[in-house]
């Protein structure tokens, strides 16, 4: 492992992305409103591409890191990064909702309060979807059809910022010095790291009343990236082509949100205190399903690499 290299990366990756989330993060509180979330997401769209600048300033090496997509005797992968986001975001709800049933709701309540904190008022917001013909039923599967269909091939192409940086540098150069179970925990820690910033100012992905606050969110998060960096440097792995874990990674970013579709309004304050439990796909309770997959490749791996030894 080239560490003089890694050491340059990884102070421009994650230099450059806190400082964008900072900025963003105390602008978009500041303004608030819609106009304050497209801040915020603008700033977090071009932190997705820290991880490829930091690699060409790092000069990393990526040329060679499978930019060319290779289809032939890839296309299962194709499929796999589609599916497992969806299946384990699926299974995820079914576990979190089996503890909390009171939360579930296909009514689209939820979705109508995160729009009412935006400053939109619901009613109007409801009228102008029936003017179109369309039903809150109706926009809660419009939206997941859009997240399952083409949603995360538009992903995949701000997700490659971030997957040329990590698996297609961190990982591989991580994997040179330590096993593969080690790099997948080292280079899942730094990649939970990155998203620091925007969740201890602006509450990025779970909030800022959750169980645990402000903490505990992180330490979820890290655990998430740990698991998902796992499969994406399986696919990685297994393609040698870039494209494919970042198709996984614009899916999982599709289906993230997801869970607003599937919960009760009426209890708004004990879902802010349990967001860290899920359902998002990162909570702490419905990441279990990808946990225990996780937990039995890596058990695997070390196995074999046991018997190669």
């Amino acid at each position: 492992m080239d560490k003089k290299k890694v050491i340059k990366y990884l102070i421009f990756a994650l230099g450059l992305s806190w400082l964008i989330q900072i900025v963003v993060s105390v602008l978009s509180l500041k303004i608030g409103g819609n106009a304050g979330r497209y801040v915020f997401q603008g700033g977090l769209a071009l932190c997705m591409f820290t991880p490829l600048i930091a690699s060409i300033i790092a000069k990393t090496g990526i040329k060679n890191i499978g930019w060319k997509p290779k289809l032939k005797g890839n296309v299962k992968w194709i499929f796999l990064a589609l599916i497992l986001p969806v299946v384990f975001t699926a299974a995820g709800f079914a576990v979190f909702f089996m503890l909390w049933p009171e939360l579930f709701s296909l009514d689209g309540s939820y979705m109508l309060k995160t729009v009412e904190a935006l400053g939109v008022d619901p009613e109007e917001y409801t009228k102008a979807l029936e003017l179109s013909g369309i039903t809150t039923g109706a926009l809660v599967l419009i939206t997941f059809v859009q997240s399952v269909t083409y949603a995360p091939f538009v992903n995949m192409f701000f997700a490659i910022g971030e997957e040329a940086g990590w698996r297609g540098f961190l990982y591989p150069e991580l994997n040179k010095r330590f096993s593969r179970v080690t790099t997948w925990i080292i280079g899942g820690a730094i990649w939970g790291a990155f998203h620091f910033p925007a969740m201890l100012i602006a509450g990025y992905e779970y909030g800022t009343d959750y169980i645990g606050a402000p903490f505990l969110g992180l330490i979820a998060f890290v655990i998430t990236c740990i698991v998902w960096g796992m499969f994406h440097e399986v696919i990685y792995d297994k393609t040698k082509c870039i494209w494919f874990p970042a198709l996984l990674h614009g899916t999982i970013n599709s289906v993230a949100t997801l869970y607003q579709l599937v919960l009760n309004g009426n209890q708004t304050d004990k879902i802010d205190r349990l967001l860290i439990f899920g359902p998002a796909p990162h909570g702490l309770v419905s990441l279990i399903p990808a946990i225990v997959i996780a937990v039995i490749i890596g058990i695997t791996v070390l196995k074999k690499d046991k018997k190669t030894a």
